[in-house]
């Protein structure tokens, strides 16, 4: 019997020696993999509608009802109420990547008319980010994530909209629909911008963010204040590996599918994190406003103020 149990003790310690061996190795294999990756040179898959002749639904004689944008100002408060239904041009939904049909949903916001930098940005994911005069809202994050292969979503990888690889249904406005019906921007309105004749010769304000400041499509007056220019944003993608596993966290290089790709870098761009910048507009000589532009994200994806509480997702 002590011979059998010295033989047993014996196996399973050379079994768990096997083991751990074997896992060291393959947890250096994967180590190796991920620093040998050369991802210095990114493809990505970003990817954004600009022509607006793809768009043909008049939603508002579809469903028999006006777009409505309706502002009102009190004291410092501006409140702002829509029916979801676009003054412009949309495209087909249902579609092959967005199951849902447009309707009208009504909605109420309110803003402060004297907005100011905060002590630090606040992040748009869970937040309807603004609203445009065309009657429709803003929001850039989507409610998609990595899911890994045993089913497991990882919430710190979130899919954008803006990219090849999945459709999510976008139209020539790079908006879709919601389960509730409800019609919203991810990037450029590109049906929306041809409405307005935008082509360069001035600033143009399209909507507020939800922390007050107005919001310009991408041309605007240079830092003299005298030249209009067109601007894009201080992202890029990163170049470095992601680092997961590709079962809890994706693996790979940055490639532009999930937010988490990109990261803001100073210097390649007088927009800021938030896609924000001070300067002359048509209603002032110098204040704070975001830009919409044609590279991501497109749509401002923080708040460089202080959002009011009416434009958070429940």
């Amino acid at each position: 019997m002590n011979i059998l149990r010295t033989l047993l003790v014996f196996n399973l310690l050379l079994l768990i020696s096997c083991s751990n061996s074997d896992d060291s190795e393959s947890v250096m294999m994967e180590d190796d993999l991920v620093s040998n990756l050369d991802c210095s040179n990114p493809l990505g898959v970003f990817t954004i509608s600009l022509d607006p002749t793809t768009c043909s639904v008049d939603i508002q004689s579809q469903l028999g009802s006006n777009s409505l944008y309706s502002e009102s100002i009190s004291g410092t408060t501006r409140t702002i109420s829509i029916n979801g239904i676009a003054n412009h041009l949309v495209g087909e939904f249902p579609n092959g990547g967005n199951p849902n049909t447009i309707s009208e949903v009504s909605e109420t916001y309110s803003m402060t008319t004297v907005p100011s930098l905060a002590n630090s940005i606040t992040y748009g994911s869970g937040y309807t980010t603004g609203i445009l005069l065309s009657g429709v809202v803003i929001e850039p994050y989507t409610a998609e994530f990595f899911i890994g292969s045993n089913g497991t979503i990882n919430r710190d990888w979130n899919i954008t909209t803006l990219q090849s690889t999945t459709s999510l249904g976008l139209d020539c406005n790079n908006a879709h629909v919601q389960p509730t019906g409800r019609y919203h921007y991810h990037g450029t309105p590109s049906n929306y911008v041809d409405e307005l004749n935008i082509d360069g010769s001035q600033m143009v304000k399209v909507g507020y963010a939800a922390d007050g400041f107005p919001i310009y499509y991408k041309y605007v007056y240079d830092d003299d204040g005298n030249t209009i220019i067109s601007l894009e944003s201080g992202y890029q993608l990163k170049t470095e590996p992601r680092g997961g596993d590709g079962v809890s966290a994706p693996d790979g290089c940055p490639d532009g599918y999930y937010f988490q790709d990109y990261e803001y870098v100073n210097g390649i761009s007088t927009l800021d994190e938030c896609n924000g910048r001070f300067g002359k507009t048509p209603e002032a000589e110098e204040e704070y406003y975001y830009v919409i532009t044609d590279n991501f994200p497109s749509m401002p994806i923080c708040f460089s103020g202080t959002p009011d509480t009416s434009f958070g997702r429940p």
